[in-house]
């Protein structure tokens, strides 16, 4: 091997590196999976590719395709080619149901990939009409998965006018899906956990009562920049003399623990004012009492009203 070719060699594997740093950066920069794959897939084509499509597996197992890209946007159709698949067989044939159940990467060559009239079933023919559309003659799919787990395939194609894909670029697309997977994961499991914080924080939130001389409503948002859990809370109750009390917390903290003493506050504050029925200020001097005894670390303000209503309403 001459010095010209082992400078290509190594020019080949530095960009290779670059495009594998870049595609982690780009799976890491933000919490939207569906923008982030569609990044790669930009960064992919035409460096690696001419066309790339990656597809994910919905909740319910359902295949849908988020993005695809070719190096001349004006071979796709209006809209693209993107939506919701046809569902993964049970007896998967087509190249991509076996990847989505986890087989590859498999390269496929131009007598891999016949005319969609012989597809095997409807997930099958979707998959060989994209091949035909994008004049596709070799291509690699690969699944996309992270512990354990198969959560969706990547698809990068190349027509005849370009070298074909060889199993030398098996190992480079492996390293591709095992970073994208790592992003995709990430992202599901962030918002797994703002969905179970959010259940927890709208479980702790009091039912309004319908009696008395108030119609009360309240609205709870949120907050999106954070595990949607925290030490806000509002409350209104009926005490046994028939006033209506209004009470607006916030316990300092955005976390599991402010929900906690949140919660638990305010279920003190419930348990005295309907014990003692005293003013406003001396509830919540007994309030503080116990807030100082029993989380002496943790901060937190209250505003307690109660109304009255006279013989005249």
């Amino acid at each position: 091997m001459n010095d010209f070719e082992v400078d290509q060699v190594v020019q080949r594997a530095l960009d290779r590196l670059t495009l594998l740093a870049e595609t982690t950066t780009a799976m890491t920069s933000t919490l939207d999976s569906y923008a982030a794959v569609d990044r790669v897939c930009r960064m992919l084509v035409p460096q690696l590719a001419d066309w790339c499509a990656v597809d994910l597996l919905d909740d319910d197992g359902r295949p849908r395709r988020v993005s695809v890209v070719h190096r001349d946007p004006r071979i796709l159709p209006v809209g693209g080619l993107t939506g919701l698949l046809p569902a993964v067989p049970e007896n998967p044939v087509g190249p991509l149901s076996r990847a989505l159940i986890g087989a590859g990467p498999l390269l496929l060559t131009a007598a891999d990939i016949p005319s969609p009239d012989k597809a095997a079933d409807p997930l099958h023919a979707r998959e060989l009409e994209v091949f035909d559309q994008l004049g596709t003659q070799t291509a690699v799919v690969a699944p996309v998965r992270a512990r354990r787990q198969v959560l969706g395939a990547l698809t990068i194609g190349r027509s005849a006018d370009r070298a074909p894909l060889t199993e030398d670029d098996l190992a480079m697309v492996e390293d591709l899906t095992h970073r994208i997977a790592l992003g995709v994961d990430n992202a599901r499991l962030y918002r797994e956990t703002q969905h179970i914080a959010e259940r927890l924080q709208r479980s702790l939130l009091p039912t309004l009562p319908q009696a008395g001389p108030l119609r009360l409503a309240a609205r709870y948002a949120p907050a999106a920049t954070t595990a949607e859990v925290g030490g806000d809370w509002y409350d209104s109750f009926l005490l046994p003399n028939g006033s209506t009390t209004m009470i607006i917390g916030d316990v300092t903290g955005h976390d599991l623990r402010a929900a906690i003493t949140m919660s638990q506050l305010r279920n003190m504050l419930r348990g005295i004012g309907c014990d003692r029925q005293e003013p406003p200020g001396q509830i919540l001097s007994r309030l503080d009492l116990a807030h100082q005894s029993l989380y002496p670390h943790a901060t937190a303000t209250c505003l307690y009203t109660f109304l009255d209503e006279d013989d005249s309403g």
